[in-house]
């Protein structure tokens, strides 16, 4: 569906070009008005228009002045041009202005239509040529390093990826990694200060760095890289041969490990520390290889500078590892701050999932979830400006009492019921929020409906026209122009049970400068003129 813009500063003539079209007939879903230039461009900030339609000769801004700034912001914007002035300069002007269409006054509804009919012709046409398949090939080739850093990203960050997506990205991405084969991750931390270095100058070193990894290794192994959210570079290691690692490759990628350490303090005359994970397999394991890499970095390197650690090297004492699902990107706190509601949902199942396999274990780790239920459900609340019995009420000290003794599955009750709670809260809170929202702005438009647009609704209630629009529609039922328009014609009607009052004045106290415009809608929606309508009384 495509959108319009009518601009002229002679109101009658915007309001019922608006109304001139089978708009809807023709695959256009709205039409916006607009009575000078300046108001044309404001408009255009918050609405995507397909087409302006436009007069030359304009009080303030001319027509012509509002296609050039058109054609500088918004270059898929095509433009009519409607004028009474049949003079070449201005046509040759509208030309250079790669004007889609160039109509004398007075133009029959016939003719604007097919107008308008040929440019949504054409428009469809340049979008075909926009996806062709070879300029898409050339401009998705481009952005390939870019997917496949992020793909990597979202890998090490717990993104889970069905089997098959993550089988049609690599296909996608062109990358050569087998799945379910082994291969080992390579963590970078980089030890220098670039704190006086501007964005550009450390996206090059840093450019340098991942192109000397990569060419140290391009030899033998296939390798991904990407950078993390603490600036470590990552790198993803397999081998090009189609047996698993072995002893002799784990030296080779340790040698080829210290050489890139090597090579960029020699070239770059920069410290580095590396630590390699262990083996595991692609990409299942690259979570888990990811995050032993950095436990090294906290447990076993400090602070130490141009250190070189291989996971092989720990010794793992511990019996017990954190739930992964718990920390997994995103987190139950960044689901819920955003109210993803049936993505919070999904992520207690397989928090549940996983702490019922955890057998002995379960007892210390439904804790773990407890306090961070707990912890998720009251910084929701508080954000919203609520205490948390206000929502629980007398659960209150069943959701504060921690009991040693639970198991999993009234821990789950517990944290699937408080769920519903928070959730039932949050939409009866939007509900009341929206419900006095739109109350303000109708008493707003009653009160103002000789004057009232849209822009004055949503400067009155603080919000972004776009907004007002669509709450309006979607609490209402109706468009904002089409309220606007029933409450005037309600209005015209009180009005002339008045004996005192001429049409004229009547136009005027419901907003219509023009009393012939006035008549003509008050026919449309009623059937009859307000001077019939007067005589029936």
């Amino acid at each position: 569906m495509y959108e319009i813009l009518i601009v002229d500063d002679h109101t009658h003539l915007v309001d019922s070009l608006a109304i001139a079209l089978p708009w809807e007939q023709m695959g256009i879903s709205n039409v916006y008005k607009a009575y000078s230039g300046e108001e044309a461009l404001e408009l255009l900030n918050y609405r995507s228009v397909d087409i302006v339609i436009t007069d030359i000769q304009m009080n303030g801004m001319s027509g012509l002045e509002l296609i050039n700034k058109i054609n500088e912001k918004w270059k898929n914007t095509k433009a009519v041009i409607i004028t009474g002035y049949d003079e070449f300069q201005y046509a040759k002007a509208a030309i250079q202005q790669q004007v889609s269409a160039y109509l004398l006054k007075p133009v029959s509804n016939e003719e604007l239509e097919q107008t308008l009919r040929n440019i949504m012709d054409k428009i469809i046409e340049e979008g075909n040529e926009l996806v062709n398949q070879q300029k898409f090939l050339y401009r998705f080739r481009e952005s390939l390093p870019n997917l496949r850093e992020m793909f990597l990203f979202d890998l090490i960050s717990g993104k889970n990826y069905p089997q098959a997506v993550i089988r049609d990205k690599i296909q996608l991405y062109e990358l050569p990694f087998q799945l379910e084969k082994d291969a080992i991750l390579l963590c970078m931390r980089v030890e220098e200060d670039y704190s006086d270095r501007d964005l550009y100058n450390l996206s090059l070193i840093e450019y340098a760095m991942f192109n000397i990894v990569e060419e140290i290794y391009s030899g033998k192994y296939h390798v991904m890289h990407c950078k993390d959210s603490y600036d470590y570079l990552i790198f993803l290691i397999q081998s090009q041969q189609i047996e698993d690692q072995d002893s002799n490759s784990t030296v080779a990628i340790e040698d080829l490990a210290r050489l890139s350490q090597h090579q960029i303090k020699l070239y770059l005359k920069a410290k580095v520390s590396i630590v390699l994970s262990n083996w595991g397999q692609f990409p299942h394991d690259t979570l888990a290889m990811y995050h032993s890499a950095l436990s090294i970095y906290t447990d076993y390197i400090g602070y130490q500078t141009e250190s070189f650690f291989h996971a092989a090297q720990k010794k793992e004492s511990s019996e017990i590892q954190p739930l992964s699902e718990l920390y997994r990107s995103q987190t139950l706190m960044e689901l819920i701050d955003i109210e993803q509601w049936a993505a919070f949902e999904d992520k207690l199942a397989r928090i549940f999932a996983e702490l019922e396999e955890a057998g002995n274990g379960a007892r210390e780790y439904g804790f773990e979830v407890y306090v961070a239920l707990l912890q998720t459900f009251s910084y929701y609340l508080h954000k919203k400006g609520k205490r948390i019995f206000d929502v629980f009420g007398r659960d209150i000290e069943k959701m504060l009492k921690v009991d040693a003794s639970w198991s999993v599955e009234p821990l789950k009750e517990w944290a699937f019921s408080s769920y519903v709670q928070i959730k039932a809260y949050s939409d009866s809170r939007s509900d009341n929020i929206r419900s006095d929202l739109m109350e303000r702005i109708r008493h707003f438009i009653q009160q103002n409906v000789q004057t009232v647009t849209l822009q004055t609704v949503a400067d009155y209630v603080n919000l972004h026209p776009v907004y007002v629009s669509n709450l309006f529609k979607q609490e209402a039922g109706e468009n904002f122009s089409n309220y606007v328009h029933r409450l005037r014609m309600e209005k015209a009607v009180q009005l002339l049970q008045r004996k005192d009052l001429k049409i004229s004045q009547i136009a005027l106290e419901v907003g219509y400068q023009k009393p012939q415009y006035f008549i003509k809608l008050f026919k449309a929606h009623y059937g009859m003129t307000p001077q019939e309508y007067k005589n029936s009384l």
